[in-house]
């Protein structure tokens, strides 16, 4: 994949499904220090692909390094989070744990619309306006439905969800994805992140994906190429008259 180098008409006519369209990428520690991450980024901005990063809130100094490079090679960053223009407002839930209230996605759509990248922190802002750690995984779920994005990326160590024989479960409905994560059978991070696909794509998202974003372009691959990485979470509603 080394090919992905900068904009061309050919590599352009390939991304024309997400032109104008917002992509979701959900990073952690790990993947948020993939080799070619930064550059992925901006090659996608000059396509006219819209890529937002949420990253965990403790994440600060990856955030900081993110945004550094990214405006180092020409793409321009931003670093926000959930507290600014009330983009995330959050409330204790019933097991005292922070959950999203509303969402107030204008400021990403503006930075969008003016060419940034939003790097976004998992964390909101309490009625009060006090600031709230929020879970990553639904942080990002709940940005990418507001922004009716046309992808939203989880990292999976594992590559995907993995059947019995231990290959990659290509394709999953919603309700596939919902009922195998409430079985207890995955990894309770894995388990979270593939429901939060699953109520993404319910809530308006084309398609959510769990892959492994340290792979080489790994981002890239999904808008230029047929080949599709991970296992990918679709609604398959059929419309019919």
């Amino acid at each position: 994949m080394d090919g992905f180098k900068e904009a061309t008409p050919e590599n352009a006519l390939a991304a024309k499904e997400f032109m104008g369209h917002t992509l979701v990428v959900r990073l952690d520690e790990i993947t948020a220090q993939a080799s070619t991450l930064v550059s992925d980024l901006v090659f996608m901005r000059q396509l006219g692909v819209r890529p937002v990063v949420v990253l965990d809130a403790m994440q600060h100094s990856a955030s900081s390094r993110l945004v550094a490079l990214i405006n180092r090679i020409g793409g321009d960053a931003v670093a926000l989070d959930g507290t600014s223009a009330s983009t995330l407002v959050v409330a204790r839930d019933t097991h005292g744990r922070s959950a999203v209230r509303s969402v107030n996605a204008s400021l990403l759509l503006l930075l969008l619309e003016q060419g940034y990248i939003p790097v976004f922190s998992a964390q909101g802002a309490t009625v009060s306006g006090a600031s709230e750690p929020l879970d990553a995984a639904d942080a990002a779920r709940e940005l990418a439905a507001a922004m009716h994005a046309k992808r939203l990326l989880y990292p999976s160590g594992s590559g995907g969800i993995r059947s019995e024989d231990h290959s990659v479960i290509e394709e999953l409905t919603s309700s596939e994805a919902l009922a195998l994560a409430e079985t207890g059978t995955l990894a309770p991070d894995q388990s979270k992140q593939l429901a939060a696909a699953a109520l993404s794509v319910r809530s308006g998202v084309d398609a959510a994906q769990l892959l492994d974003l340290t792979i080489a372009h790994a981002t890239l691959v999904e808008l230029l190429t047929a080949q599709h990485l991970g296992t990918q979470v679709t609604s398959h509603v059929v419309l019919t008259n």
